[in-house]
């Protein structure tokens, strides 16, 4: 029996989330990329499915910068401007950049500069953080009347499959 290995355990999980992102994306019905969220009784402003994805993507990438500034880091993205193209190219580019940045990180047994946990908790953070916007994406695509497909739903939880992709 081998030994765990907890940081590649937990490079190979934040890079299965990440690809997820990317494959929802791809996979949105195009109607729901900017339309407005409905409205309801007490609802402040709701984020389009293009800001969610925008804000999924530009959330953690200074401190990628800081933590390794030679690193390749992907840009921020515009929300009101994104295309769905657009922001798959930048989750894959992100991706890169977390394995990069964090795994390089972990290896060394240093933090990621600015954020107050060390660089496990920093992917654990984003897991979070990944699985809570992506919720609310597929949350909206069906409010929106075009929930995403029950393929697509299937493939999210095949995570083995989109570790490999």
């Amino acid at each position: 029996m081998s030994r765990l290995d907890p940081a590649a355990s937990l490079l190979r999980a934040y890079s299965a989330s990440a690809r997820i992102n990317q494959y929802l994306v791809e996979r949105l019905h195009p109607a729901v990329w900017r339309a407005p969220a409905p409205a309801g009784p007490g609802r402040g402003r709701v984020r389009t499915v293009a800001a969610l994805v925008a804000h999924l993507h530009n959330c953690g990438l200074r401190y990628l910068e800081r933590t390794d500034p030679a690193a390749r880091v992907p840009a921020e993205l515009d929300r009101a401007r994104v295309t769905p193209a657009q922001a798959s190219r930048a989750l894959r580019a992100k991706r890169r950049a977390v394995l990069d940045v964090v795994g390089a990180a972990l290896a060394d047994g240093r933090r990621i500069v600015g954020f107050s946990g060390d660089a496990a908790s920093y992917l654990v953070y984003y897991l979070g953080h990944d699985h809570h916007h992506r919720g609310q994406v597929v949350l909206l695509a069906r409010l929106l009347g075009h929930p995403v497909t029950r393929d697509t739903m299937t493939g999210m939880w095949q995570w083995a499959a989109r570790a490999r992709e």
